[in-house]
Order: C-alpha cells, then sequence, then structure tokens
C-alpha cells in the first residue's frame, strides 16, 4: 500500500521552472533589434519575410536563437 502512495505522490510533483526558447530579430542594417518566442522553422540568417524594421523598413534577419529557465508560479 505504501508503493501504491508514494507513485502517487511522485505524480504530483510539478516541475517548477520550463525552458522557453527566444529568436532574436535583426534590422539588415543593425539599427533594431527584437526578441520573440521562437517559431519552428527558425533558423540563424533566415530573412524574417513577415515583418520590416519600424526605424527604417529594412528586412530582419534571425541573430540568435537561445533558451531561458522560467520559474512556473
Amino acid at each position: 500500500m505504501s508503493t501504491i502512495s508514494s507513485t502517487l505522490q511522485q505524480r504530483e510533483i510539478k516541475p517548477k521552472e520550463k525552458i522557453v526558447t527566444y529568436t532574436v530579430l535583426a534590422c539588415i542594417n543593425n539599427d533594431y533589434e527584437e526578441r520573440r518566442e521562437f517559431i519552428p522553422g527558425d533558423y540563424v540568417g533566415k530573412i524574417v519575410r513577415d515583418k520590416r524594421c519600424p526605424k527604417d523598413n529594412s528586412e530582419l534577419r534571425i541573430k540568435a536563437i537561445y533558451a531561458e529557465k522560467q520559474q512556473i508560479k
């Protein structure tokens, strides 16, 4: 009986943090940069077709992809 209760208690433990992946977009003129959540298909060097630089309307390119740990509340 104690094995069953300990197994149930182990299943109830929830992770205290999660990993979130971000993509950094940068203007090709290097005057603007922003971060957004990763979208499948992103890769470093990819030119983003659905968004333009708000400063000079140039193309945005993926500069970096990284992950961060975030605490779950």
